[in-house]
């Protein structure tokens, strides 16, 4: 996984250096794309290598967000999950219901910007975001990062299951390519 190491070694590099942000106005966000097979080795990856070459690049403190678990830990939350008996007759309107009401609360973005207040009295934080391929079906990652933009503040490290081609992205490598995100790519 020595492709994956370098990435991680670059996008921190890019995020440990602030005057490289500040001048063009681009908030401290980026994104290591990697193949969607290579999911779990990515995974293994975090506590053993990423996590360290972090605060090896200064940054004190680190923290991971699972957006599988922001996810579960919302839909959990509703007094009618227990209640709701899922047969194929109302299974795509159940899902369809879940993914209106997770965008229109952004559940996402707030547990980012949740996240991000939480680390800001701290020095030198980063946010590291992962599970986004449990996203799909009820939201996607550009959309969120057009609501939180503006709003980043402290540096966060999304880990993205698909590829790019220049600024443009192919999530989960099923959708069509989207080439409406701001932020940089490894």
């Amino acid at each position: 996984m020595q492709l994956y190491e370098q990435k991680f070694e670059e996008a921190l590099s890019y995020l440990s250096r602030p005057d490289i942000l500040n001048p063009t106005g681009d908030r401290p966000i980026c994104y290591v794309n990697y193949d969607v097979e290579d999911a779990m080795e990515v995974y293994r990856m975090i506590p053993i290598h990423l996590i360290p070459n972090a605060k090896f690049h200064g940054f004190a403190d680190v923290k991971v967000l699972s957006i599988g678990n922001v996810l579960q830990e919302y839909i959990h939350s509703h007094e009618y999950y227990e209640e709701i008996w899922i047969d194929e007759a109302n299974e795509f309107d159940l899902y369809e219901s879940i993914r209106q009401e997770i965008q229109d609360n952004s559940v996402v973005a707030n547990a980012i910007l949740h996240a991000q207040q939480e680390m800001m009295s701290t020095t030198h934080p980063l946010l590291i975001l992962k599970d986004l391929e449990l996203l799909h079906p009820y939201d996607k990652i550009g959309r969120v990062e057009q609501l939180i933009y503006k709003k980043i503040e402290i540096p966060i490290l999304i880990l993205y299951p698909g590829n790019t081609q220049g600024s443009a992205r192919i999530f989960l490598n099923i959708y069509p390519m989207d080439g409406s995100y701001r932020s940089k790519n490894f």
